[in-house]
């Protein structure tokens, strides 16, 4: 099985620290490597110079937000598997981030070791 390459981005450090050890915690054996980027420019940054199969996308985030974010980087690689995070919960937010590339999207407050088990295991391998 090949290993993936995880991109977390969040402007909020502490957030990305919590969220990288969950990650490491429910997904050991399917992980390579593990990048973070704390912006929107930051992560397409890192995307134009890294092969990435799954992204964890904050929306809010000053730069440049996640929607629009994860609109270049779905025109980047069409392949890559995007998933929202945020304490939005309403319908707009989700839909706008669906529209722009995302394939899933979870509550920050529901984020939780078997939620990011699930992502893993529906992520396609390119």
């Amino acid at each position: 099985m090949k290993k993936l390459n995880v991109l977390l981005v969040d402007d909020n450090q502490h957030f990305r620290q919590a969220l990288k050890y969950m990650v490491e915690e429910s997904n050991k054996e399917k992980i390579n490597n593990i990048y973070q980027a704390g912006s929107g420019s930051e992560a397409l940054n890192i995307l134009q110079m890294q092969h990435i199969d799954l992204v964890f996308m904050d929306i809010d985030m000053p730069d440049m937000n996640g929607i629009e974010t994860t609109r270049k980087a779905t025109e980047l690689n069409r392949f890559l598997t995007i998933v929202a995070l945020s304490f939005h919960q309403e319908m707009q937010y989700i839909m706008k981030m669906l529209e722009a590339g995302a394939r899933n999207y979870i509550i920050k407050e529901d984020i939780c070791t078997d939620s990011i088990k699930k992502v893993f295991d529906t992520v396609a391998v390119n």
